[in-house]
C-alpha cells in the first residue's frame, strides 16, 4: 500500500477531513490531496508529525512492506509473531474452532458418561477459545468492533447448547439420566434455538446500525 493510500485510511479512521488533518500540520488542504494522491511527498517534519498524529510509525508510511507497528507483513517460516497481521485474522477460525470442539466433547462425553464432567470440559474449551479471540480483537481493522459481532454470530450457535441444557435441567428439574430421554432433548434443542436465534437477530441489528453509522 502507497503512502497515499495509508494516509487516506488513516485520515478516515481518525474522523478527520483533509482541512482539519492540514490544520494540524500548519500546511494547505492542497498539499494534503496532493499526499493523497501520491502527487507529492511530505517532508520529513511532516512524516514525523503525521506519525504522532496517528499514532503510527514514520516506517509504516514511508515503507510498503511492514504494518502499522513496524513489524514485516511477510515474516520467513518460523518467525511469526502474535502481533503480526496473520495472527489477529486467523483468531475467528481458531476460535471457532476451539468452540466447535468443546461442545463435541461436552456432548459426547455427557452422551456416554451421563456425568457433568464432559461439560465442564467443553465450556473451559470454549471460554478459551473466546478468549483467544478477545485478544486479537483489538488488533483487527477498526478496533475489531465489525469483527466482534461477525464472530458471535457465529460462535453463538456452539456456545448456547451447554447453556441450553442447563437451564433445561433447572427449570424442568431434569437431570442427567432422564435427559437422554426424546422429551428432555427436545427441550434443549428448543431451548438453545430461541437463545441462539435471538442473540443473533439482535447481533445482526446491531451490525446493521454499525455499518450504516460508517
Amino acid at each position: 500500500m502507497k503512502l497515499g493510500e495509508k494516509l487516506q485510511q488513516l485520515r478516515k479512521r481518525s474522523g478527520l477531513s483533509q482541512e482539519q488533518l492540514a490544520s494540524q500540520l500548519a500546511v494547505s488542504r492542497q498539499a494534503v490531496s496532493k499526499w493523497e494522491l501520491d502527487e507529492t511527498m511530505p517532508d520529513t517534519e511532516n512524516v514525523i508529525q503525521l506519525s504522532r498524529i496517528f499514532g503510527v510509525s514514520c516506517d509504516y508510511l514511508l515503507r510498503e512492506e511492514v504494518d502499522e507497528q513496524g513489524a514485516p507483513l511477510s515474516a520467513a517460516p518460523g518467525e511469526a509473531h502474535l502481533d503480526g497481521p496473520g495472527w489477529a485474522h486467523n483468531a475467528s477460525a481458531l476460535s471457532l474452532a476451539a468452540c466447535a470442539i468443546g461442545l463435541l466433547l461436552a456432548l459426547g462425553g455427557w452422551i456416554h458418561e451421563q456425568t457433568s464432567g464432559p461439560l465442564i470440559i467443553g465450556l473451559i474449551i470454549q471460554i478459551l477459545g473466546v478468549l483467544l479471540f478477545e485478544l486479537a480483537a483489538p488488533r483487527m481493522d477498526g478496533g475489531g468492533k465489525t469483527a466482534r459481532l461477525t464472530f458471535y454470530m457465529a460462535a453463538n450457535w456452539l456456545l448456547m447448547p451447554i447453556p441450553a441444557a442447563v437451564l433445561c435441567s433447572w427449570g424442568l428439574r431434569i437431570y442427567v439420566k432422564p435427559l437422554s430421554s426424546l422429551l428432555a432433548w427436545s427441550a434443549v434443542l428448543l431451548c438453545d434455538l430461541l437463545l441462539s436465534g435471538a442473540l443473533t437477530a439482535a447481533l445482526a441489528r446491531l451490525r446493521r446500525r454499525q455499518a450504516q453509522e460508517t
